[in-house]
């Protein structure tokens, strides 16, 4: 009788399961303990982003943080815990969004999920923007999902340069720091928006379409055939800035990857389907029932499709099983 626990192949491979483990769980709570500020470059659909950003958490928990592009169109975001303010100075406009918290690069509660969906796999050692890293490959099981390789700061988790690839191993988008200071103590004048004082005095316009449109978020419509590993986090109704009445958004996760399913009434009759994506993000629409639906995800194409052909009101799904 041969005991497994006892081949060396078998030995490392689940002690290599155990670390990349515990440094995706080191990962998931970086955005919850750790201070830093940096500057990084986003790279997506054949373009490339440099941003300015500035993180604390404070010990109750509370998080500040504030974005700046630095190429491009100007665009600064503040967040101050699960509120997000984002102010477009180019056309004066600020926008809010007290639902805007995301936790960079994986949710805490789905490190159940993620593991039954994905290998995670412990790479080699790297270095960036001056600190030792360790890489992390997260390779999916199924079609449903991309790769997804991070290179976690050895200490705290935080990741520092991230990959996300297709089935063909091809870079769909990336990002990478450039400069990065672990630490330190709360400084208030970098979290603060340079745009605030400016944006009352010229009379910016706020638009505050985001907020939920009355008290119910229920869209009333189901998804019959849910993706394996994905589940609910948000449903709402919102209005939205040209859009009459209101727009239900529900929101799904597999605990990396995120999808947005906008549900819109009124569709032409002629409507076709589109499918269209940039970097990793997919973009889906069609006509059900009378309404536009347009499925938005950090997937392949498939993942967005089945979402789209599952989508239906309550009332058909509550019928159809009758």
């Amino acid at each position: 009788m041969v005991v497994l626990g006892f081949l060396p192949g078998v030995t490392a491979a689940a002690e290599n399961s155990r670390e990349a483990l515990a440094m995706l769980e080191k990962m998931a709570e970086a955005s919850r303990k750790v201070n830093y500020s940096g500057t990084f470059m986003f790279q997506h659909g054949g373009q490339a982003e440099t941003s300015r950003i500035a993180h604390f958490v404070n010990p109750a928990g509370g998080v500040l943080e504030r974005l700046e592009t630095l190429d491009g169109p100007a665009r600064e975001v503040i967040r101050t815990n699960d509120q997000v303010t984002c102010y477009l100075p180019g056309s004066k406009v600020v926008l809010v969004d007290p639902r805007g918290s995301r936790q960079f690069p994986v949710r805490v509660e789905q490190i159940q999920e993620i593991v039954e969906h994905y290998r995670v796999v412990k790479g080699g050692m790297d270095r960036v923007a001056g600190h030792e890293c360790q890489w992390v490959a997260l390779q999916p099981k199924d079609a449903l999902r991309y790769t997804r390789r991070f290179c976690a700061e050895i200490n705290t988790g935080l990741p520092l340069r991230a990959r996300t690839s297709d089935e063909k191993n091809e870079t769909l988008e990336s990002f990478a720091f450039s400069t990065l200071t672990i630490g330190g103590s709360f400084r208030r004048e970098l979290v603060q928006s340079k745009y605030a004082a400016t944006s009352v005095k010229q009379n910016w316009r706020v638009d505050r379409s985001a907020l939920t449109a009355g008290d119910s978020g229920d869209s009333g419509w189901v998804v019959s055939n849910l993706p394996a590993g994905f589940r609910k986090l948000m449903e709402l109704r919102r209005s939205m800035v040209g859009k009459k009445g209101t727009v239900s958004h529900l929101v799904f996760s597999d605990g990396l990857a995120a999808v947005s399913i906008f549900i819109e009434p009124g569709a032409a009759q002629d409507s076709k389907q589109v499918l269209r994506h940039q970097g990793a993000v997919h973009i889906y629409s069609r006509a059900i029932s009378g309404y536009t639906v347009t499925v938005l995800g950090e997937t392949p194409a498939e993942t967005v499709m089945q979402f789209a052909r599952s989508l239906e009101p309550r009332t058909t799904a509550a019928a159809q099983q009758r």
